[in-house]
Parts: C-alpha cells; structure tokens; sequence
C-alpha cells in the first residue's frame, strides 16, 4: 500500500544521523518538510509539496506528525491487582514496608505464578493495546514476576507471542534478577546460582529473550551479585540493561558502566563520576518520573550534570502494577519536566529516537527515509502541546509499519 501525507502542519523528525540524541547536543526536532511518502511500511520519500499519485492521500493541515514512541522499559506481563498498595503509599506507607508485608513484587509474582498461560497472554494482550492507542509503536518488556523457572518461561513465551501476534515491534528482556523469592530468601547464594547456570542457558537457548537486568539496589541485589549475573548474560549473547541507584547509591551506574549496559535506569542516586564513562559507553539513562512521582521519591537524576557531560537520556513509564501503573509515556515525560526540569526538547528526544538506540531499533524513533513507518497524527498546533496539556494524551490517527490502525480489530 502506498499511502501519502501531505500539507503536514508540523513535522516532528526527531532525525539524527548517528541514531541518538545527547543533551549537549539538543536542538530543534523539527523539519521544514511537509509531505512523507509510504510504501510497503516504510518512508520513502519526504519533501515539500511532492505530488504523485497514492493509494490513499491524508491532508494533514490540521496534523503534527511525529515517530511513534517507544517504550523502553516496561513490566508489562504479569496478573493481578496491588490497588490497595497504591492507597497505602498514597497514604503515606513507604515502598520498603509495604514489600516487608508480603507486598510489591512478592505479591505480583504469588498472583502471576498462579495464572495460566492463556489468560497471562490476554491480559498482556489488553495492556499493550492500551499502550499503542497512546502512541507507543515500540516497546521492552521485562519478565520479573516468576521467579521460578516455570512462571519465568511463561512470562517470556507470552512475550515471545506478543511478538508474534501483534504488530507493535517489541524486545524481550529477562529479569530473574528482580528479587529473590520468598523460597530463597535464606538461601540467596542458591537463587543466584540457579539464575547463572539454569535460566541464562536456557533463555539464551531458546531465544527468549533480547536483553538481561538486573534490579541493582539495597535490599534486592548487591552491587557484585549483579555484576556476576549480568556478565554471565553478555557471555550467553543477551545485551544488558540495569535498574541502578532508585532508593539510594547502590552502585548501579557502576556495573552499568562496568558491563557497558545499553541503558542504565531509574538513576535517582548515581556516583556522577560514572557519567563520562556512560557517555563514552553510549549508555542511555532512562529516566522514570512517573514511579518518582508516584513513590514520592526525593531522589533526582542529576540533570545539569548530565547536561554537562553530554549523556543520551530516554524517558519511560516504568508501567507495573506496584510503582508506575502508568500507560502514558506523555504523563510521565511532563513530569519529567515538572520534576527534574527537562524541556520540551529533550521530552520528545526522550521518548522517540533515544529509547529506539537503547533498544537496537535502528528503524524506529525518528521520521526518515527507509526507516519503518510508524507514525502519530495529532490535532494540536504545536509539539509542546503534547506534553502542556495533559490528559490529552492518544493521537488521533496511530500509522503502524505504513497501515492506518484499525482499533477495531484488535
């Protein structure tokens, strides 16, 4: 199918020739064209006022166009409700004392572990078609809530199917490092031999997933346990990815520079004289706002610092059911703004070309010629709108790999 986009009121590109954009080098994200050129799922052509004939032809006058968004860091597949938690924390509950109850991940992985695969798929099904009604074309998901083998391999099969089923593109990352389990928790030594010499083998294998993390922070995983786990997943071919320094300075952006992560996040306690080593790594920070907003959490990324240094950052829901039962990538890049100070410039870097790097999406995350056609059509008279008016926040037309998106048949 061809299709043609023309008189495009505003053309967001977020186009950068090296694929990323570091905060010492934010500019304009805009471009001066106004017609894009679609066929067979990929741009071929942008211009000014190119005339040629097309299956079908949209004005875009009253249209900012820009790339899909992508998500980079999502926990997407698990089952049950943790509403009750969202009160206690609401009322004032830290985080910590709620998992000592048997709560947080605990809780998500008892309910995941006793759903079957079948319902596990739909109920992710569901989320994720949340997700693309809000413009995210692209997204991680994380396992996390197995902690087992059994429910580990279920949680990454529902993924594997996703992929399969559904058109949004999508990474597959394997967190068994996301706590120890309640059967461990006097034998951590075991859980994490079990992660090295069972489940990495396996995933890796069975190609089930494209990435390992590791939740690196006080309480959870040691600075050495997770430098150990993760370079047994680089030695079986997974790329990693490391949940740092969230609570406090758990030395996090350390094994993140030290295994040269793709993506180093949360980093709301970093050492900053990690930041360079990031930068020359081409690590990107992902930064969750919403899961700050959401735990309260005093803890900031150091922006100006970041700036200082040049590091690429991308910005992500964190969507689970405990911290960020968030859907909106634009909510949690406005609070990005509120929060840590980032302009508009650097949101909408944050959650288009920046977060497609981190993730190997070489095709995705800006609007250029023989990249994949995934595309957002918004009512509004300028990109900033995106994130100033919030709530508003599903584009009126979602093009997917060149097809208008059809809701209805999801």
């Amino acid at each position: 199918m061809k299709l043609i986009l023309k008189n495009i009121k505003q053309l967001v590109s977020c186009s950068d020739e090296n694929g990323f954009v570091p905060l010492d080098r934010i500019c304009t994200p805009l471009s001066s064209n106004n017609t894009i050129v679609i066929e067979d799922g990929e741009i071929k052509r942008i211009g000014k006022d190119i005339e040629e004939s097309a299956d079908r032809t949209l004005d875009c006058s009253n249209y900012i166009v820009t790339p899909g968004f992508v998500e980079s860091h999502s926990h997407l597949v698990f089952s049950g409700s943790r509403a009750d938690e969202f009160l206690m924390r609401a009322s004032g509950v830290p985080y910590k004392e709620i998992a000592k109850s048997g709560g947080g991940i605990k809780k998500s992985v008892r309910q995941t572990r006793e759903v079957s695969f079948e319902r596990l798929f739909e109920e992710s099904k569901e989320r994720l078609k949340k997700f693309l009604k809000k413009g995210v074309t692209s997204i991680e998901i994380k396992s996390g809530y197995g902690l087992d083998r059994d429910t580990e391999i279920k949680q990454l099969k529902v993924i594997k199917e996703l992929k399969k089923s559904f058109p949004v593109e999508i990474r597959s990352t394997f967190l068994g490092a996301h706590e120890i389990p309640e059967e461990f928790k006097d034998k951590r030594d075991y859980y994490i031999k079990f992660l090295k010499e069972e489940m990495i083998p396996y995933v890796a294998q069975e190609k089930l997933a494209d990435f390992i993390d590791v939740f690196c922070e006080k309480g959870v995983f040691t600075k050495d346990e997770s430098l150990d786990i993760l370079e047994k997943g680089i030695e079986y071919g997974l790329k990693a990815r490391v949940h740092a320094d969230e609570i406090e300075n758990s030395g996090g952006s350390s094994v993140a520079r030290m295994v040269k992560a793709k993506s180093v996040d949360h980093f709301n306690y970093p050492d900053e004289k990690d930041l360079i080593f990031l930068k020359e790594n081409k690590t990107v920070i992902t930064l969750l706002p919403a899961t700050n907003f959401f735990l309260k959490l005093k803890g900031r990324p150091p922006i100006e610092k970041m700036r200082e240094t040049g590091n690429i950052i991308s910005i992500s829901t964190d969507f689970n059911p405990g911290s960020s039962p968030c859907y909106s990538i634009l909510f949690a890049a406005t609070v990005g703004m509120v929060n840590y100070g980032l302009n508009y410039d650097e949101l909408i870097y944050g959650i288009t070309i920046n977060p497609a790097f981190s993730l190997d999406l070489d095709k995705k995350g800006s609007i250029d010629e023989k990249k994949d056609a995934d595309l957002l059509l918004f009512k509004r008279d300028d990109y900033k709108d995106l994130f100033y008016f919030t709530g508003d926040d599903q584009p009126d037309i979602v093009i997917l790999k060149g097809e208008i998106v059809d809701f209805g048949k999801f």
